[in-house]
């Protein structure tokens, strides 16, 4: 898999851009507001349907503009495209060979991935605020993100360590949600289920419906919630042993979702007006061994500014270790602006990453550019904004 070219229209302050990748590693350069990380942006959103920035969409179309549109090309491997149409179909698991596609084999075809996002009306009808199309066909979704893998790194991801749980929740559900079509049925269905059943809680509380009504929403948040669970300690098993600069540990702290349990925190649940246990109250914390011999600590309590860096920068690589073991090829490595953040270990790290994929790095500094055409010769092109 690698994206050939991509194509702006009205997103964001871009009224028009393009760009083709031609070499392994693109560095993007700009100064600050240039529109750097709006086409890591736009590359994220065509990857996996959502914006790593906005909140709503119509936050990403231009102002005064109807409609935003992004289009890319990737170079896809034939039979990698029919395993991801069975798995969509059926709701299996990804089933890879060993052998992974050639970028430059005849086995590879090009793809063209289109997202049109609105603001809900378009010519005066109303529209859907995002759709998609696969080779000019349109499709829903869950058909069209995932074909393009990538994995994002931008400075608000130094928060994964210190910030709040439903930031690092996120950080589980992308990936599993792009690989997993059941994972993605289960925590869709399990996040309504959960809304109607916290509704009723609060109806209960108040006497204006009995008991009896949340036995059915009570079994769907079991059922759905189980599975959730079940992906996300796949996810987080897949980091032991990953090996480092430093020994980091992926500990999940579950909220475990069973019958017994539910039973347990009912009445508790009926007073507070909402469900008190579920995936919904998952956590997990990154521990890190200091120096041989000692026990493990807590990174968000223990750990240095730095040596929280190199934790964030473990998670990432995490990220995509699993991805490319799930779905048989590197995802495309997006490093928004990221390197001004990091110290000179980190950074050390990150560069050892650059030439094992397709990268795509966004920054102001030119020198850092030119630095990687040195380091990696042959391998780098430099787009000026």
């Amino acid at each position: 898999m690698f994206l050939k070219t991509i194509a702006l229209q009205n997103f964001r302050l871009h009224q028009s851009c393009a760009l083709s990748f031609e070499k392994p590693i693109t560095v993007i350069v700009g100064e600050n507001a240039s529109g750097k990380t709006s086409i890591a942006e736009a590359i994220h959103v065509l990857a996996t349907g959502k914006s790593f920035r906005a909140s709503k969409t119509l936050q990403m179309v231009a102002f005064g503009s109807e409609l935003a549109r992004i289009k890319g090309k990737i170079m896809s491997g034939v039979e990698n495209d029919r395993l991801i149409e069975d798995n969509l179909e059926n709701g299996n698991l990804y089933k890879r060979s060993d052998e992974k596609p050639d970028q430059n084999s005849e086995e590879q075809e090009l793809v063209e991935l289109e997202v049109i996002l609105t603001n809900g009306m378009v010519n005066g009808r109303k529209t859907s605020y995002r759709l998609f199309s696969v080779n000019e066909v349109k499709r829903q979704q869950r058909k069209a993100v995932g074909i393009l893998k990538s994995v994002v790194f931008r400075p608000e991801d130094m928060r994964l360590v210190e910030g709040s749980p439903p930031r690092r929740r996120s950080y589980l559900d992308t990936p599993l949600q792009l690989l997993y079509p059941a994972y993605d049925q289960a925590l869709r269905a399990y996040e309504r289920h959960l809304k109607a059943r916290n509704k009723l809680l609060l109806q209960v509380r108040e006497g204006e419906q009995p008991h009896s009504v949340l036995k059915y929403w009570t079994q769907s948040i079991l059922r759905h919630g189980q599975i959730v669970q079940k992906y996300r300690r796949e996810l987080i098993g897949s980091a032991a042993g990953f090996e480092f600069a430093l020994h980091f540990h992926l500990e999940y702290l579950p909220s475990v979702i069973s019958e017994d349990r539910l039973a347990q925190y009912t009445e508790r649940e009926i007073l507070a007006g909402h469900t008190l246990i579920g995936p919904h109250k998952d956590d997990l914390r990154i521990n890190f061994y200091p120096k041989p011999g000692l026990d493990e600590k807590d990174l968000a309590l223990y750990g240095s500014r730095g040596q929280q860096r190199l934790g964030v920068l473990w998670l990432k690589l995490v990220e995509m270790k699993f991805i490319e073991q799930v779905a048989g090829e590197r995802p495309l490595l997006l490093l928004d602006d990221i390197f001004s953040e990091l110290d000179e270990e980190s950074r050390q790290v990150v560069q050892t990453q650059l030439d094992r994929g397709q990268t795509i790095i966004t920054t102001t500094d030119q020198d850092l550019a030119e630095q990687l055409k040195v380091q990696f010769a042959g391998q780098v092109q430099v787009e000026q904004l």
